[in-house]
């Protein structure tokens, strides 16, 4: 037996709370642009909250408005190809690290930053793909509407 899909005002509740969470998280974001990165980068912060606040409008949009619900859905694909991008591809300094003051840690980091870094940008590249492909579903939606 399928899963009940929730009530339309709970979907819409949920909706309309990714949307504030999304949108309060990328008003903070933008308030501490231009400002030294602390632990967490602001434009790291700014595209999250964008993401979430398109999955929140992809619930509140209607079924039956199919359109909208795509380009909505490219725009949130593309935040997150963006997001992965950032990560991947920013010349910033990585550290990973568990926490544990070890003699040895230095060396047993500097292993992983290669396969880490090889996963991140093949994340972003597959990301990429998947928003361009919505791109070209939202925009095949469009001219075989007119």
């Amino acid at each position: 037996m399928a899963a009940k899909s929730p009530a339309r005002r709970t979907q819409v509740a949920a909706g309309l709370l990714a949307i504030a969470a999304g949108l309060g998280l990328a008003a903070f974001a933008a308030s501490h642009l231009g400002r030294p990165a602390g632990r967490l980068d602001p434009v790291v912060g700014l595209i999250t909250g964008f993401a979430f606040a398109f999955a929140g409008a992809i619930l509140v949009v209607p079924e039956r408005r199919k359109r909208l619900r795509a380009w909505i859905g490219a725009l949130m694909i593309t935040c997150i190809a963006l997001l992965f991008d950032w990560v991947a591809f920013t010349p910033a300094e990585r550290r990973i690290t568990n926490g544990i003051s070890n003699s040895n840690l230095g060396v047993r980091a500097h292993f992983w930053e290669v396969p880490a870094r090889v996963l991140m940008v093949s994340g972003a590249v597959l990301f990429n793909l998947m928003a361009l492909w919505a791109w070209l579903r939202a925009w095949w939606r469009r001219s075989a509407r007119a």
